[in-house]
């Protein structure tokens, strides 16, 4: 992910910013699902809700957070004169977007004036992206958690498998004889 925003970085600011940056989540994506099946495997084949969500979901946190905290330091620390270069891009982009969804124009101007002389790219505009995001992964994590998890069929669905209990597997009962109610 990050080698795709290093890419993109390189071919300039209009695939920078362009549908080829979405590559980087959809690698993350992937991996995340990867880490999941893993998980399964490394569990016979098995695994609950609980702990594919968790594994799913922490995959995707840590890669939006590394490609994060990788874009931020690119333009705000190593090339500040490429985080320029893209002002005019993001403006031209946002203004496309804006007549697509037919907002007026004076509204469009005005929206456009109150973006002229900020950074786009400070802490907090990054700070407030990822927590979106983290949101939004978390619907893809449940998704992954949903298509990976394994129903097993001698278990009710309202227990909790014996991976997911806090005090490991409970033993069973052995004996044969009649049990005193």
């Amino acid at each position: 992910m990050m080698l795709v925003t290093y890419g993109t970085y390189r071919a300039g600011p209009e695939t920078f910013l362009g549908p080829a940056a979405y590559l980087g989540n959809a690698v993350i994506i992937l991996l995340a699902a990867a880490a999941a099946f893993i998980r399964k495997l490394a569990n016979g084949g098995v695994l609950g809700f609980r702990p594919a969500l968790k594994v799913a979901f922490s995959v995707l946190v840590l890669g939006v957070f590394g490609q994060y905290l990788f874009t931020w330091l690119l333009l705000n620390t190593i090339d500040p004169h490429f985080r320029d270069s893209l002002i005019p891009v993001i403006a031209k982009n946002s203004e496309a977007a804006y007549r697509k969804f037919g907002m007026p124009e004076d509204q469009i101007k005005h929206a456009l004036d109150g973006e002229k002389g900020v950074n786009p790219f400070a802490l907090g505009r990054m700070v407030t992206g990822l927590g979106f995001l983290f949101v939004i992964n978390f619907l893809i994590a449940l998704l992954i958690a949903a298509t990976v998890r394994t129903k097993t069929a001698s278990a009710a669905p309202s227990r909790r498998s014996q991976t997911d209990q806090p005090n490991g597997p409970q033993p069973t009962d052995q004996s044969n004889g009649p049990q005193p109610h």
